[in-house]
């Protein structure tokens, strides 16, 4: 999985953490995902090589509980792998994701940056995992009503997140558009392009129908991805555009820049 998420620092840690010497999480396929589950710390501070010693130290667990660790200054840190079966939600471990803000959020705050960080990576994560619906706080597992964990109210968050996402999806760019015409294997598309900051960008949909790929809209993110390739497209006007040479990539197709008659010109491999 690409762990590159817009406006969020991750740091890979899987292979550094504290591990038992002999046990292993059990593993699921990334569809048995379902939710994600919202946990704070219980600490005022602490760190994914903490909560790790603790973990397999003095509870006996293969390794540390949570999937991702949100420190206070928004950074993300990947402790599990997606498929780990890790020990944060009892009965519902096969088809819960963890993630863990750092923060005792009985008596402080989740700072903004652990906030917006959060929204970040559940964003990016459903984008990825459509089966990961839901977004839960400890306390909302069966069982776990009694534990004051994340400690925040949950509906506040999803509704806060709900906002996030309508803000992503409703934040449309007007560029000043310098029209470019596109051209594949020789012949003019009756659909134009754009040029912006000197990159082309082209109608995704328009474009890989011509060219026989496969366009999938993910509704939960509001994404689009050719051929299985996720792009950095913008939305205008309900219309999906994308960078000409990501879009190429991701068709296999050559691409040349008719500078002088602004054309961009597509070719099959």
């Amino acid at each position: 999985m690409n762990m590159t998420i817009p406006g969020a620092r991750v740091i890979d840690v899987r292979t550094s953490l504290p591990r038992h010497k002999t046990l292993k999480y059990g593993r699921r396929k990334q569809t048995d995902i379902r939710s994600a589950a919202l946990h704070h710390s219980a600490t005022k501070s602490g760190s994914p090589e903490a909560f790790a010693g603790y973990h397999v130290v003095k509870n006996g667990w293969p390794g540390i509980a949570y999937h991702y660790v949100i420190q206070k200054d928004g950074v993300i840190y990947w402790c599990n792998d997606l498929e780990a079966i890790s020990y944060h939600v009892g009965n519902s471990n096969r088809h819960a994701l963890g993630i863990c803000l750092v923060g005792d959020f009985r008596t402080q705050q989740p700072t903004a940056a652990q906030i917006d960080a959060a929204n970040r990576l559940i964003q990016h994560l459903q984008g990825q995992i459509p089966s990961m619906k839901q977004v839960l706080g400890h306390q909302e597992y069966p069982g776990y009503a009694w534990k004051n964990c994340p400690a925040f109210p949950m509906g506040t968050f999803r509704t806060n997140y709900s906002q996030f996402l309508q803000k992503a999806v409703g934040k449309v760019d007007k560029p000043q558009q310098v029209p470019v015409a596109i051209s594949l294997n020789g012949s003019l598309l009756s659909v134009t392009g754009f040029l912006q900051d000197g990159v082309s960008m082209l109608p995704v949909r328009a474009v890989a129908n011509a060219a026989g790929g496969k366009v999938e809209w993910i509704e939960q993110t509001r994404d689009v991805r050719v051929n299985g390739e996720d792009l950095n497209e913008k939305l205008i006007s309900g219309s999906a555009y994308a960078p000409a040479r990501e879009l190429a990539a991701a068709l296999c197709l050559q691409i040349e820049w008719d500078g002088p008659n602004r054309i961009v010109k597509l070719k099959g491999v």
